[in-house]
């Protein structure tokens, strides 16, 4: 990379009920793509579109350090656990993605780029999203999916904005916000509703799907049981 390039901060939000390697994969693929100085991760405090989560924020947050810290795909790359959707729910406050957005754009300043990242699922939803259009004011959004995944599976108004703002990888990495990127080869697609049952029925197929020290850590403070 460039010595001129401004700092590439990638942001992942998420439930994280709980963290599993489709998270993992997610964030090693674009801090790879993107060659990201920081990770930011922001575990959500009580999701508008989902029902109450299973685990503690405290318990949550574990997870990620538990799954995210020495990971040798991201060796280089700041690891920062955001808190702040918790401290939002905690307060009453409502949590959407573009407060978050804008929160972290006012704290790094104009000129870093700004990358948030969702799978194909997140992505089907994006046209529900409150001020979903702002987004792009703030932050470069990227996407992954299996492959075969296509814009037509998204709401007609999201991939029109998605086609005409898509740039390539070092274009969304040397400017601020703005552009998208879809990557169709990421295999890890993980249901955590569906997860979150094999971990109560202690189905086999979870230790292929859970980083083993989160696994441990949900067996030892019996979480999901």
């Amino acid at each position: 990379m460039g010595i001129n390039l401004p700092r590439c901060v990638l942001v992942l939000g998420g439930s994280y009920d709980p963290v599993h390697l489709g998270h993992v994969a997610l964030a090693c693929c674009f801090a790879d793509l993107l060659q990201a100085d920081e990770l930011r991760l922001v575990p959500a405090g009580q999701p508008w579109q989902k029902s109450g989560l299973t685990a503690s924020a405290e318990h949550r947050i574990r997870m990620l350090e538990l799954a995210f810290t020495g990971l040798p795909e991201l060796a280089g790359v700041r690891l920062v656990i955001d808190q702040q959707e918790i401290q939002r729910a905690l307060n009453r406050q409502a949590s959407y993605s573009i407060d978050t957005l804008r929160n972290l754009r006012a704290e790094f300043g104009a000129e870093t780029s700004i990358v948030f990242a969702m799978g194909a699922d997140q992505l089907q939803n994006l046209h529900t999203w409150h001020d979903w259009r702002q987004l792009f004011e703030v932050a470069h959004l990227c996407a992954a999916s299996r492959p075969g995944f296509s814009l037509d599976a998204v709401a007609p108004e999201v991939a029109q904005i998605w086609q005409q703002r898509a740039k390539p990888a070092p274009e969304l990495r040397a400017t601020p916000f703005g552009g998208t990127c879809l990557v169709k080869d990421l295999a890890q697609d993980v249901s955590a509703t569906q997860l979150r049952q094999e971990l109560k029925q202690q189905h086999p197929t979870t230790k292929l799907l859970v980083p083993h020290k989160v696994l441990d850590y949900l067996q030892q403070h019996s979480i999901y049981q």
